[in-house]
């Protein structure tokens, strides 16, 4: 049975729990506010997902969360990081704190809990001990938009993360990137605003759910692929400047 721990259970992060779950998976969830998410896939899925509550702009509860679900999974074969904040920073009035809540649970928690995961992943058997799968923006690689410095500071250094760690975790641990387009509504978006976004891309769509788990579940299989951070944004990267 394999095993994989997920980060950012809300909204995409359920999704690709729940269809992991269906083909047999075992979870283990990191989750902060999202308590109830757990519970409802554990009332689905009984005791092959397993819960623990962190906050990931702590580097030692990132550590021990992960070491606490590679325990009661008894063992891990993938990671998967979607936990990101994302608010507005315009650049005149950013602060510390500012870069401090968004770099810290996207970019430092994925290094901290990749560093967690790869000595067990090295226990496993085959070529291919262990697959991680961070979750960037597509902006960061081209034409990241205004009001949003410490949001892509951070996805920035979450970028730069995989392929550092593809190399250092060669050969046995693959580790790659899915950079996501409009997919959910941020909350604090108005309808308005969210389709002014999504009507930039070529295709005039959201990124479709279904296809973010199928590119997943792509990178849970794949053998010859790391150190890649993958567009799935509706074209949007090749439509030009961001606001």
């Amino acid at each position: 049975m394999k095993r994989a721990i997920i980060t950012g259970v809300r909204r995409i992060g359920y999704e690709i729990a729940k269809s992991l779950l269906e083909k047999g998976w075992s979870v283990g969830l990191v989750y902060k506010g999202s308590e109830h998410v757990y519970k409802e896939l554990r009332e689905s899925f009984g005791d092959r997902v397993y819960g623990v509550r962190a906050d990931l702009s702590l580097w030692q509860e990132a550590e021990g969360s992960t070491r606490e679900l590679v325990q009661l999974l008894g063992g891990v074969d993938a990671l998967l990081h979607l936990s990101s904040p994302y608010e507005p920073t315009p650049i005149e009035s950013l602060r510390e704190e500012d870069l401090d809540y968004h770099f810290k649970p996207i970019a430092q928690a994925f290094v901290v809990m990749c560093k967690e995961v790869f000595p067990y992943m090295l226990k496993n058997e085959g070529r291919t001990k262990g697959r991680i799968i961070a979750f960037g923006d597509w902006a960061t690689n081209t034409t990241p938009y205004r009001n949003y410095s410490a949001y892509f500071l951070a996805k920035g250094a979450l970028h730069t993360a995989v392929k550092v760690l593809a190399k250092e975790f060669a050969p046995h641990v693959l580790v790659n990137a899915i950079a996501l387009g409009p997919t959910v509504k941020p909350p604090d978006f108005s309808e308005e605003k969210w389709q002014e976004y999504v009507n930039k891309t070529p295709l005039k769509r959201t990124v479709s759910i279904k296809d973010v788990v199928k590119l997943t579940e792509l990178l849970l299989e794949v053998e010859s692929m790391t150190g890649e951070i993958i567009m799935l944004d509706s074209g949007r990267h090749i439509s030009g400047e961001c606001s």
